[in-house]
C-alpha cells in the first residue's frame, strides 16, 4: 500500500545527493557555533566537570533517538518537505502547514541571519571593516549562498561538504589538542569532581534540566536532510544511513570537545567564560589560539548558512506545490531545477529580519516551537506506523515504539521548562505559531474558489 507521496508527482528534479552527500548536511546543520559557548552555559546550573560531560552524553542520546524517528520517516516519506508531510499526513493539513508557517517566518529565516551575523562578526578578526557594517556582510553571506544554491543541489551540497569537512577537522584538531594534554602534559592535573550530586531533590534535577536545554539546542538541525528527501538518492536506504552516521559523528565530536574544556579549564572558570573555546585553546596554547577559534567559528556559521538555505527553501517550494505557500515558490527554475523563487523569498525574509534586527528576539521567542514540532513529528511516527504497516524497503526504527514516546516526552519536557523559565518570551512565540491559523483557513477559502472558478 503505497504512501501518496510515492505518486508521480512534480518534484525538484533528478536525485543527486549521495550519501556522502547527505551525511555532511545532517552533521553540517548541527555543528554550528553552539559547541563554541554552550558548554559554559550549561555549566552554570552544575557543580562538576563529570556532570558537564554526563550531561553532553545525555542530550546526545537524545539527538540519537530524534534521528531515528527522522530517519524512518525519510525513509518512507521520500519526497522533499520534511515535518510538513509527516504532520499534514498523520494528523492535518494545518498543522503541517503551522509547520512550514514558522519555518519561514522564524525558525530558519531567523537562524539563516543569526548565523550569518555571526559568521560576519568573527570575520571582523581577519577582515578590517567598520562594525556597523557587520549587517551589511551578513546580508552578502546570505545572497552569496542563495546564489550558489541557486545554481543547483550539487553547487550548494559542494560548499556544503567543503566546509562541514573543514568545520569537523577544527574541531578534531581541538579535541587531539586535548587528548595530548591530558595524557602526556604534566600540568595538566585533571579533576572532574563528582559525577553525581550530594543530594538528589526537585531543586537539583530542574538543575540538570536546565543544563541540558544549551546542549539540545546545540545538537539541533538532523531534521534538515528531510526537508531535501527528494533529491537524496535511494531515499529508503540512503536518508536513515545518513542521519545516524551523521548524528553519530557529531555526538562523538561533541563530547569530545567538552573533553577538552574541562581539560584546559577549571570548572569555575569554565562555567563562567563568555567565550569557553578561545579562553580553553588560549589556556594551551596562548593568546595565538584564539584567533584559531574564531577561524572555526567563521568555517562553521558559514557552513550552517548555507544549509539552512539549501533545505528550508524546499520545504516552502513543497507547500507551494499543494497550495499551501505563495504559488510562485513552486516553481523550478528550467535549467538549474532549483526551487528559485522559493531561495529569493527565503533570502528576502531572511534579510528584512537582519536589518530590522528583530531576528534574536523571534528566536528567543519560537526556539522552543522547533521542540514542539519535534514532539508531535514523533508522534506522528506513532500514527503513520498504523497507517502504513508493512512498506516493502522501509527503514524501521529500533525499540518501536518506545524511541518514539521517549523521544516525544523529552520535547514537551523541554516546551515545558522553556515556558517556565521564560513565560512572556514564550506565550509570545506561541501566538507568532498560532498566527499562522488564520492564513491557513483563508488560503483554504481561496483555493476553494480557484477550484470552483475552474470547474
Amino acid at each position: 500500500m503505497p504512501t501518496q507521496f510515492d505518486q508521480a508527482k512534480p518534484e525538484l528534479g533528478s536525485r543527486r545527493l549521495s550519501i556522502f552527500d547527505a551525511t555532511m548536511i545532517v552533521s553540517g546543520a548541527i555543528i554550528g557555533a553552539g559547541i563554541f559557548i554552550n558548554p559554559a552555559e550549561s555549566a552554570r546550573y552544575l557543580s562538576s566537570s563529570a556532570q558537564l560531560l554526563l550531561v553532553w552524553v545525555l542530550a546526545g542520546g537524545i539527538a540519537f533517538l530524534g534521528g531515528l524517528c527522522f530517519a524512518e520517516l525519510g525513509s518512507l516519506f521520500i519526497h522533499s518537505g520534511g515535518q510538513y508531510l509527516y504532520l499534514k499526513e498523520a494528523f492535518a493539513p494545518w498543522l503541517g502547514f503551522l509547520f512550514g508557517w514558522t519555518l519561514f517566518t522564524t525558525i530558519q529565516t531567523g537562524a539563516i541571519a543569526a548565523v550569518a551575523v555571526t559568521c560576519a562578526r568573527f570575520l571582523g578578526s581577519f577582515v578590517a571593516f567598520p562594525e556597523e557594517a557587520t549587517v551589511v556582510v551578513a546580508a552578502a553571506i546570505i545572497w552569496f549562498l542563495s546564489l550558489i544554491n541557486f545554481l543547483g543541489i550539487k553547487p550548494g551540497s559542494l560548499v556544503q561538504n567543503v566546509f562541514t569537512i573543514l568545520k569537523l577537522g577544527a574541531l578534531s584538531s581541538l579535541i587531539l589538542l586535548g587528548l595530548y594534554f591530558s595524557l602526556f602534559s604534566p600540568r595538566n592535573q585533571i579533576s572532574l569532581g563528582p559525577l553525581f550530586p550530594s543530594q538528589l531533590d526537585l531543586s537539583t534535577l530542574n538543575a540538570f534540566g536546565l543544563a541540558l536545554m544549551p546542549a539540545l539546542f546545540s545538537y539541533g538541525g538532523w531534521q534538515n536532510l528531510n526537508f531535501v528527501a527528494g533529491e537524496v538518492k535511494n531515499p529508503r536506504r540512503g536518508l536513515p544511513i545518513a542521519i545516524i552516521l551523521g548524528v553519530s559523528i557529531v555526538v562523538v565530536v561533541y563530547i569530545l570537545t567538552n573533553w577538552l574544556y574541562v581539560v584546559a579549564l577549571p570548572f569555575e572558570t569554565l562555567r563562567t567564560s563568555p567565550r569557553v573555546a578561545a579562553e580553553a585553546i588560549e589556556a594551551l596554547l596562548g593568546k595565538k589560539g584564539s584567533r584559531l577559534i574564531s577561524l572555526a567559528i567563521v568555517i562553521s556559521t558559514f557552513g550552517i548558512t548555507n544549509v539552512f538555505i539549501l533545505t528550508g527553501a524546499r520545504v516552502y517550494q513543497a507547500m507551494a506545490r499543494e497550495g499551501a505557500f505563495l504559488s510562485l515558490a513552486a516553481r523550478l527554475h528550467p535549467r538549474f531545477q532549483t526551487p528559485y523563487l522559493s531561495i529569493f523569498f527565503q533570502s528576502l525574509w531572511a534579510s528584512g529580519l537582519l536589518f530590522s534586527n528583530t531576528y534574536g528576539q523571534l528566536l528567543q521567542y519560537v526556539t522552543f516551537g522547533d521542540w514542539i514540532f519535534f514532539g508531535l513529528t514523533s508522534l506522528a511516527l506513532i500514527a503513520l506506523r498504523k497507517k502504513y504497516p508493512s512498506l516493502p524497503g522501509v527503514y524501521r526504527v529500533w525499540g518501536f515504539p518506545f524511541v518514539p514516546i521517549i523521544f516525544s516526552l523529552i520535547s514537551f519536557t523541554v516546551v515545558i521548562n522553556v515556558f517556565i523559565s521564560k513565560p512572556r518570551q514564550s506565550l509570545v512565540g506561541l501566538a507568532i505559531i498560532l498566527l499562522g491559523l488564520p492564513l491557513y483557513w483563508l488560503s483554504q477559502k481561496k483555493n476553494k474558489k480557484e477550484v470552483q472558478i475552474g470547474s
